[in-house]
């Protein structure tokens, strides 16, 4: 009876100990499942530095370009299929200067401004050709006298 009672005792303290390792393993489960689902503080960098950015639709497609050619800041806009829509670059001059195209990459309009500071508007026909052009430099009256197309 003595051997029944001994072999009672060491499985009753076996139990408890494996009451204790489940009650730690448990309670660090659910420390570490707290701290995953804490969402981490989102910072947001003052600045970031790029070569280049690429803005994309739903498909995966470039429809916009924020970047640099030839040392030139430039931002451009293309549609779905890559043709050049909008330009928004620096001249070497210096200068501003946009541009829009048509569906087939036909310059349409160009406003920006000459290295003498004069701002212009030139509006282009399908081979690219100047179809009109205003400068500051004209005076109403001169600009009056222009042809028209």
């Amino acid at each position: 009876m003595r051997d029944f009672e001994e072999r009672l005792a060491a499985i009753e303290r076996g139990s408890g100990r494996w009451k204790w390792t489940a009650v730690v393993l448990g309670v660090s489960l659910l420390t570490v499942t707290a701290a995953a689902a804490e969402k981490p503080e989102t910072t947001i960098p003052d600045v970031i530095y790029a070569r280049k950015f690429v803005a994309v639709n739903e498909a995966n497609q470039p429809v916009a370009y924020m970047g640099h050619q030839n040392n030139l800041g430039m931002l451009c806009v293309v549609d779905p299929d890559g043709t050049l829509l909008f330009v928004a670059s620096c001249t070497r001059s210096g200068q501003g200067m946009l541009c829009t195209f048509d569906a087939d990459g036909s310059n349409l309009v160009t406003v920006g401004a000459k290295r003498n500071g004069e701002g212009h508007v030139t509006v282009h026909d399908r081979q690219g050709n100047d179809a009109a052009r205003r400068t500051s430099a004209m005076s109403v009256s001169t600009a009056a006298k222009q042809p028209s197309p």
